[in-house]
């Protein structure tokens, strides 16, 4: 998968103007209007709901992108340093130059632990 351009994403973000990025239950909303408005015989309603449920898709990938970009530019960043010598970081470091920069982990460190912990006590770590 090639990720989107910064300048790729500028432009989306002009496009989309203040369109709201769909939440989870809103993606399974937009693609159910998806599938009605390809049907044949499909009313003007289920197609405009359709290209609506578009636009939150369309901003909600954005979101995505940003924070995915977020995520490998701090990676990048951290890495030549420690190549470079300036420093050596390590993914405790990693952990809260990600937290500075807004990409949340606390949920996935509380399913990882949950998990680990499952598999230490099936003796499989």
């Amino acid at each position: 998968m090639n990720p989107m351009t910064a300048e790729q994403r500028r432009e989306l973000q002009n496009v989309l103007g203040f369109a709201i990025a769909a939440d989870p239950d809103a993606v399974f909303r937009a693609v159910g209007a998806f599938h009605r408005a390809g049907q044949i015989g499909a009313d003007r309603a289920a197609v405009t709901r359709a290209a609506v449920g578009a636009l939150s898709l369309a901003k909600r990938l954005l979101a995505i992108e940003e924070a995915y970009a977020t995520v490998r530019t701090t990676i990048a960043r951290l890495e030549i340093a420690n190549a470079r010598g300036h420093d050596d970081y390590n993914l405790r470091d990693l952990a809260a130059e990600l937290e500075r920069v807004g990409i949340d982990l606390k949920d996935d460190y509380d399913i990882a632990d949950d998990l680990a912990r499952a598999a230490e006590s099936e003796g499989l770590l």
